[in-house]
């Protein structure tokens, strides 16, 4: 092998590495702690207090929102799970130097696929949660959801800032 694949195998590797732990950390589940004291925005926005006063949430619209969330969630975690076994396949197939091209090209629609199963099913409940607002509640959570990482960003410690 050149050293020029050599080094590109690398570099692709990498770029595949880093994607997956991208799409993993965007969908990690971590332990049981206040969004505020993680600095992020509250995952079940729909109960957090805050949100339910600023968008003026009804208790039946905060249920129907949960209900959505909850009908979804299956479907997202079977996508992730999906994903990262695709995304594997694929890392090792971009190892294996004896692999043809054709077969890591159809790993990577495979992945694709997956990736684009995953964005469809969060779309969608995004718009089915949409449709259960006024339209003066989507403009306020659409104002909550711009202003929360600016004040992300002030809050953080300065040790943290990046």
């Amino acid at each position: 092998m050149t050293s020029q694949m050599w080094w590109g195998t690398c570099a692709l590797l990498g770029l595949i590495v880093v994607a997956s732990v991208a799409s993993v950390a965007s969908v990690a589940v971590v332990a049981p702690v206040d969004a505020k004291e993680q600095g992020r925005r509250p995952h079940r926005w729909w109960q957090s207090a805050d949100v339910q006063a600023l968008v003026e949430l009804t208790e039946e619209q905060s249920a129907a929102l949960d209900t959505i969330y909850r009908q979804t969630l299956p479907k997202q975690r079977e996508s992730m799970r999906r994903l990262n076994a695709e995304e594997r396949t694929l890392s090792q197939l971009v190892a294996d130097m004896d692999v043809q091209e054709i077969d890591v090209t159809r790993q990577i629609d495979r992945v694709e696929a997956a990736r684009s199963e995953l964005s469809k099913s969060r779309i969608l409940m995004v718009f089915r949660m949409h449709r259960i607002l006024t339209q003066s509640q989507r403009d306020a959570l659409d104002e909550w959801m711009k202003r929360e990482p600016d004040e992300r960003r002030r809050n953080r410690p300065k040790g943290k800032r990046r």
